[in-house]
C-alpha cells in the first residue's frame, strides 16, 4: 500500500474507525445514554483484533452481545455491527419479529448491503420505527499486527485453486467476490485508491491437474473485481480521486517453496514450537517471596517493545540482541551493574540473574520483567531446537530447496527420527 498505510498502523486505523465513525456517532438518550453492542462472528473478530474491551466501554457501551445467541430484552439503545450476509440480516430481523428486543436501534453493516436486504428491513413493521441509523461502514477485515491484515477466507485455496474451482463455479466466483469486497474495505480504511497489478497465471497445458483453467485466471479475475468495487466506492467519495498506492496481486505459485521450509525468525519459531494461545504465552516465574507462580504474557507489538523490535529477526540475532539489551541496562544503571557484579564473573544473561536484579532493584521491575519474559521464551526455543535436532532439519530443508539433497536424503533423515 501507500506510504500512509505503512506509517499509520492497521490496528490504529481500525480502532479509530470503530470508535469515531461508528460507536462515537451514536448519541441516544434511551437507557440513559448507555448502549448494547451486538456483533456476529466475523465482526467480533474484527473488533477484537484492534480494540480492548476498555476502549469499547469508554464509548458508553455497557454490554457486548453475540448476534447468534439467544438474548434477553434490554432497555438500552442497540448498536448492531454486523456483516450484510443473509444469515446476519435474518438474525437482525428475528430480534424484532414480534416484540422488540431493544427500544432504539443503530445498524452498521461491515460491507455493502444488498437492495434485497434493505427491502427486508423496510418491511419490518417492528424494526423500522425504532431504526435510527442504517449505514455501511466498509470495515470487514481482521488485523494481525500493525502492518498485516487478513480477509478471513480459510477455504480460499480449495475453492479458488483446487479441483472444485471449475466444477463449483458459483462457489469460485462467490469466494473471489467476498475477497475483493473485503480488500476494498481495507482500501477504504487506509484511504488509498490503488493502481492494481497482478501476476498473469500460467496457461493450462495437457496433463495439468483439474482446475488449471480457473487457476490461470485467478489473479486477473480478482484484480478485475477489486477494480470494479474500488471505482464504485471512489465515485461515492470513499476513496481518493487519484491513484495513491499500488496493489500487487499474486497467487501461491509465485513462491512455492515457502510452505515447505520452516521460518527461523523469532515470531515464526514461537508460534511453531511453543504453546501460544490467542497470542498469550504462559510461563512460570518466581515471586519476590520465592514462590513459583504461573504468569501470562500477551505477545502484542503495541504493549511489548521488545516483541515489536525482534519478532521478525532471525533467532540467532534474537539471542545476540537480548544479551546486548541486558548489558546495556547494566551499563546505564550503576546499581544494576553493582548487583550483577556480586554474581559470579562471566555468569552472563539468565533468568536467575534478572530475578536477582528485580529483587534488589524493584524500581526496574517492569523493564526487567519484560526482558525476562523474552529470555525465558528464547531459552525455551533453544531447548526445543536442541532436543529435536531442528538445526539439522533446517539444513536439510535448505539443501532440498537448492537441489543439494534429494528425497532419499529426506527418507534417511525421517527414518532416524522415528522417536517423533
Amino acid at each position: 500500500m501507500g506510504d500512509k498505510g505503512v506509517i499509520e498502523t492497521c490496528r490504529r486505523l481500525v480502532r479509530e474507525r470503530v470508535l469515531k465513525e461508528m460507536l462515537g456517532t451514536v448519541v441516544d438518550s434511551v437507557g440513559g445514554g448507555w448502549k448494547v453492542l451486538v456483533m456476529d462472528a466475523l465482526t467480533t473478530r474484527i473488533v477484537s483484533s484492534a480494540l480492548r474491551m476498555s476502549d469499547i466501554l469508554d464509548t458508553g457501551v455497557s454490554v457486548v452481545e453475540d448476534l447468534d445467541k439467544a438474548r434477553e430484552p434490554l432497555p438500552l439503545a442497540a448498536v448492531y455491527y454486523i456483516t450484510p450476509s443473509p444469515a446476519s440480516v435474518q438474525r437482525l430481523l428475528a430480534d424484532f419479529a414480534d416484540k422488540p428486543l431493544y427500544p432504539s436501534v443503530h445498524v452498521f453493516f461491515s460491507n455493502r448491503v444488498t437492495p434485497d436486504a434493505v427491502e427486508k428491513i423496510k418491511r419490518s413493521k417492528v424494526l423500522l420505527p425504532l431504526l435510527k441509523t442504517l449505514k455501511e461502514v466498509n470495515l470487514e477485515f481482521v488485523v494481525v499486527d500493525g502492518r498485516t491484515f487478513v480477509t478471513e477466507h480459510p477455504h480460499a485455496m480449495i475453492r479458488c485453486m483446487g479441483e472444485r474451482s471449475e466444477g463449483a463455479r458459483q462457489e469460485f466466483e462467490g469466494e473471489l467476490d467476498s475477497i475483493a469486497s473485503r480488500l476494498v474495505t481495507a482500501l477504504a480504511t487506509l484511504h488509498d485508491y490503488p493502481a492494481i497489478r497482478y501476476k498473469a497465471g500460467k496457461p493450462p497445458e495437457p496433463g495439468d491437474a483439474p482446475g488449471a483453467n480457473a487457476r490461470s485466471l485467478l489473479t486477473q479475475k480478482l484484480a478485475q473485481k477489486v477494480s470494479e468495487r474500488a471505482m464504485v466506492l471512489q465515485r461515492a467519495g470513499g476513496l481518493p480521486a487519484r491513484e495513491s498506492c499500488e496493489l500487487l496481486i499474486l497467487d501461491r505459485s509465485v513462491d512455492p517453496v515457502a510452505p515447505i521450509i520452516h521460518e527461523w525468525t523469532y515470531e515464526a519459531m514461537v508460534y511453531d514450537l511453543l504453546p501460544v494461545e490467542d497470542n498469550i504465552i504462559r510461563y512460570t516465574a518466581e515471586t519476590a517471596s520465592g514462590k513459583t507462580e504461573l504468569k501470562e504474557h500477551v505477545l502484542d507489538e503495541s504493549n511489548d517493545g521488545i516483541w515489536a523490535e525482534l519478532r521478525h529477526s532471525h533467532i540467532a540475532d534474537v539471542y545476540t540482541q537480548l544479551s546486548r539489551k541486558f548489558q546495556e541496562f547494566q551499563d546505564k544503571n550503576k546499581a544494576a551493574k553493582y548487583q550483577t557484579g556480586k554474581a559470579s564473573a562471566g555468569a552472563g544473561i539468565s533468568n536467575t540473574n534478572i530475578k536477582a536484579l528485580i529483587q534488589a532493584l524493584p524500581q526496574f521491575r517492569e523493564v526487567l520483567g519484560r526482558l525476562s519474559v523474552h529470555i525465558f521464551i528464547s531459552s525455551e526455543l533453544k531447548n526445543a531446537i536442541n532436543s529435536r535436532s531442528l538445526t539439522d532439519l533446517g539444513e536439510l530443508e535448505q539443501n532440498l530447496v537448492y537441489g543439494e539433497k534429494n528425497s532419499q536424503d529426506l527418507m534417511q533423515y525421517l527414518k532416524g527420527k522415528q522417536s517423533w
